[in-house]
């Protein structure tokens, strides 16, 4: 399997949406982990082999649902359509649920195969029924106001379309600001990202009614801090200014005519899960235009627009070997990597990662010897600190963390490649800027989003961070992490650990610095297991790395490659 089909898998496998690939049978030939979650926790199954045209063909005589379902990809299969999809009820006893069934045809060596998408749309479709409530309730209380609940319902069901409907995150902007700004109080419509590299938010796509003058708004995070975008940005929540007029910054930084076309504004962050897709700003021509109603109704809008630009973005992850390199520069002595720096009077270089029963476990170098290991509990974020081997010039450590710094990267899908001290450890108590005593950490994450929340995190967490780099490239960097990934569904934890431990202390090195008994003694376990751990994750090794070449050379386990590597 190619680095490629390797991203492929491993992003279909943390997609926060069910996904199965069938046959044009209708059989079920690959599901992803969140299909495999979707059923009782003790009844997990993949569902390959199942026929899932016929499991639904057996509920169309009583089910709405299940029959669209069947007529839909039957016609795909047929040829008759390239794309179907369909919103459907899922109740459960306990909750209420509705899904969006999307199912796309496409080939395979020659071969039909049809995708076939669930996304959990429960929150757009409890926002959409609370919205229709209120406005049952109201068209009851207040009749001469039925307009008013007709242009909320037309909205919030044109604008949950288009976000839904649409490929790309710039046409979901597009038509949502378009929709937006032709609905009556509001005159204007903007959605900004933020650009990590300069900390700017500045509007993508815009539309105004009538003669707004429209212009390219940058707003810069760390001065206009008082803008209901930025704090919208900051805070996470709805953020809304009624009368622009009694706003003392409003001249400075909005559209030309503030105070004369526009009289209040209403700002939402597009966020899915802990990731960020940037800011909906929408404007009214008159005050007090965001009641408590409205912004229910706005709110609902974000969620659906930032729903399909996960999607979106899901799918663009799929199909592309995109890869952001973030480099840092953290100033804070309480960073675990600048405490074990300032313990040990050293520079220290982070050498890999790895996990032993559920603790991570990373390993450094320390540029002097050291005589004995420091007091862990004199450093947050560390449980324990071993010293694997000393030599002449250098210490080999490793160290217990608790630290969630490492966590954080892992889950937004990130790889550590670079984790180190720079400039003298003694004055690492500086905090006034990042300066001599920092400590630099690089690392790739699947997109720009995932950067962004990263970089957030860290920028809450220590005292001064400072991006130093901000790259995007079409292939990732090719890491330790990738070939544990290959690796990771045949060694065991032992083996794995075994085998880190002796390449991150220079056990493989001539002469060594570290014996396999001190190694052994570092895991608990007995020399001869060590060894057997060790040789065992070296044969898998090895395995892996001559199919991957004969697979390279157009060989697919036949005798030739069998021949050749029993020969070596």
């Amino acid at each position: 399997m190619d680095q490629r089909d390797e991203l492929a898998n491993a992003a279909l496998e943390t997609l926060p949406i069910t996904v199965a690939v069938i046959d044009e049978d209708g059989e079920i030939l690959l599901t992803n982990d969140t299909w495999r979650a979707f059923g009782p926790d003790d009844h997990r199954t993949d569902h390959v082999g199942v026929n899932y045209i016929a499991t639904a063909k057996a509920d169309a005589d009583t089910d709405e649902y299940a029959r669209r379902a069947v007529e839909g990809l039957e016609a795909i299969i047929d040829g008759e359509r390239e794309m179907f999809t369909m919103e459907y009820p899922c109740h459960s006893p306990e909750r209420k649920q509705w899904f969006l069934m999307w199912a796309k045809r496409f080939h395979v060596s020659g071969e039909l195969r049809v995708s076939v998408v669930h996304l959990d749309i429960t929150e757009r479709k409890l926002a959409e029924i609370t919205v229709e409530e209120t406005a049952a309730e109201l068209r009851e209380e207040h009749r001469a106001l039925e307009h008013v609940l007709e242009r909320v319902d037309g909205l919030l069901r044109d604008v949950t379309d288009a976000a839904v409907g649409a490929t790309t995150r710039e046409e979901i902007e597009r038509s949502v600001c378009s929709r937006l700004a032709d609905t009556d109080p509001y005159v204007l419509a903007w959605i900004g990202r933020v650009d990590v590299t300069n900390r700017r938010l500045s509007p993508r796509e815009w539309a105004g009614a009538g003669d707004v003058p429209l212009e390219d708004e940058t707003l810069v995070l760390a001065s206009d801090e008082n803008h209901p975008a930025v704090r919208a940005l900051a805070e996470g929540e709805a953020q809304v200014v009624q009368d622009i007029d009694s706003f003392d910054d409003a001249g400075r930084w909005w559209p030309a005519g503030a105070g004369d076309r526009f009289q209040s504004v209403a700002a939402l962050p597009l966020r899915y899960g802990d990731v960020t897709y940037g800011v909906l700003a929408v404007f009214a021509d008159e005050p007090a235009a965001f009641s408590e109603r409205e912004l229910l109704v706005l709110d609902s809008l974000a969620g659906a627009i930032s729903t399909a630009m996960n999607a979106i973005e899901a799918r663009r992850m799929l199909a592309t070997d995109a890869v952001v390199e973030l480099e840092l520069a953290i100033a804070d002595p309480d960073l675990f990597v600048a405490a074990l720096a300032t313990e040990l009077e050293a520079a220290v270089t982070f050498r890999g990662l790895t996990d032993e029963d559920g603790t991570p476990i990373a390993f450094f170098h320390a540029d002097r010897a050291v005589d004995g290991a420091p007091d862990a509990a004199a450093i947050d974020g560390v449980t324990d600190v071993r010293i694997l081997s000393t030599y002449d010039g250098g210490t080999l450590l490793e160290a217990a963390l608790d630290d969630g710094i490492v966590r954080t990267i892992s889950e937004h899908g990130g790889t550590v490649r670079r984790f180190e001290t720079r400039g003298d450890p003694s004055r690492a108590d500086r905090r006034s800027a990042v300066g001599d005593a920092s400590v630099e950490l690089t690392v790739d994450l699947p997109n720009g989003q995932a950067a962004r929340s990263v970089y957030d995190l860290l920028e809450r967490r220590y005292d001064a961070v400072e991006l130093i780099s901000y790259h995007e490239t079409d292939r990732p960097r090719r890491t330790p992490g990738d070939v544990m990934a290959r690796l990771e569904s045949s060694l065991t934890d032992r083996q794995q650990t075994a085998l880190r431990k002796a390449y991150y202390a220079d056990y493989f090195e001539w002469p060594r610095n570290v014996s396999g008994e001190e190694l052994a003694e570092s895991m608990g376990i007995s020399r001869s297991t060590f060894h057997q751990h060790l040789r065992t994750a070296q044969r898998k090794l090895l395995d892996e790395l001559f199919d991957s070449a004969d697979h390279a050379s157009g060989l697919r386990g036949g005798e030739t490659a069998s021949n050749e590597t029993s020969a070596e």
